[in-house]
């Protein structure tokens, strides 16, 4: 039983490095819009809602040096979240991360890395755990009681399927910003020609894609006239 466990454990993490995380940020009034473009009623309800808070310094430092922090909802379990971006795989990335290639349309693709941890097991300002701590001060200095909460917001998702592919929608309130995002995964061998035929599929349906193509918080903070405090990209 426990060699079955360790092979299955092992195959899937193979499998999920082989995989490549396809975004495409969406620019439109509100999910009601999209919705029917991408094949599903207006007023279909999200399978799931639940609010998301995003952390950065006031004004915000670490985004855009490739640093993201947020606290959310897993299957009803609150968490906090680190994710660094880099430009490649490296040796020296803590083991305990999860890491992978992620891609915003038809951007360079980059690596990321995060570490996830229950609120209940969380140490600085009873938010991040220390595994999390490590892995941002291995990238970047930070005041941790600087950080200041964005949010929390409201956080919809909704399934739907592209080209054979199995997708998530989702759609983060900021007041009267909708932060709108579309995600699958798929194996390293189909990004570039998955990339090339979502991107497709969206724009001859009329969906608006953001220019630049990149994250929510990043897309939030931009709205709010920040921009880029010269920190060193990683």
């Amino acid at each position: 039983m426990k060699l079955i466990i360790l092979l299955f454990a092992f195959f899937s993490v193979t499998f999920a490095r082989n995989k490549v995380n396809l975004q495409w940020a969406i620019c439109e009034a509100n999910p009601q819009d999209v919705l029917p473009k991408l094949g599903l009623k207006a007023a279909t309800p999200p399978y799931k809602e639940n609010p998301i808070t995003y952390y950065d310094e006031q004004p915000p430092f670490h985004a855009f040096s490739g640093v993201g922090f947020r606290t959310k909802t897993n299957k009803g379990k609150p968490l906090s979240a680190i994710k660094v971006h880099l430009q490649e795989d490296s040796p020296d990335i803590p083991d305990f991360a999860e890491c992978g290639w992620a891609r915003y349309g038809n951007n360079t693709p980059f690596y990321a890395c995060e570490k996830r941890c229950l609120l209940k097991h969380a140490l600085a300002g009873d938010i991040w755990c220390e595994e999390q701590v490590e892995l941002a001060q291995k990238y970047q200095d930070v005041d941790w009681s600087a950080l200041d909460a964005y949010g929390p917001y409201p956080n919809g998702k909704w399934k739907l399927r592209i080209g054979g592919h199995k997708a998530k929608f989702d759609d983060v309130v900021a007041g009267d910003l909708h932060l709108m995002e579309i995600e699958m995964k798929v194996h390293a061998k189909k990004a570039d020609a998955t990339t090339k035929a979502v991107t497709k599929y969206l724009l001859e349906r009329g969906v608006a894609l953001c220019e630049p193509q990149e994250g929510k918080f990043m897309r939030l903070i931009r709205s709010k006239g920040y921009v880029s405090t010269g920190g060193e990209e990683l």
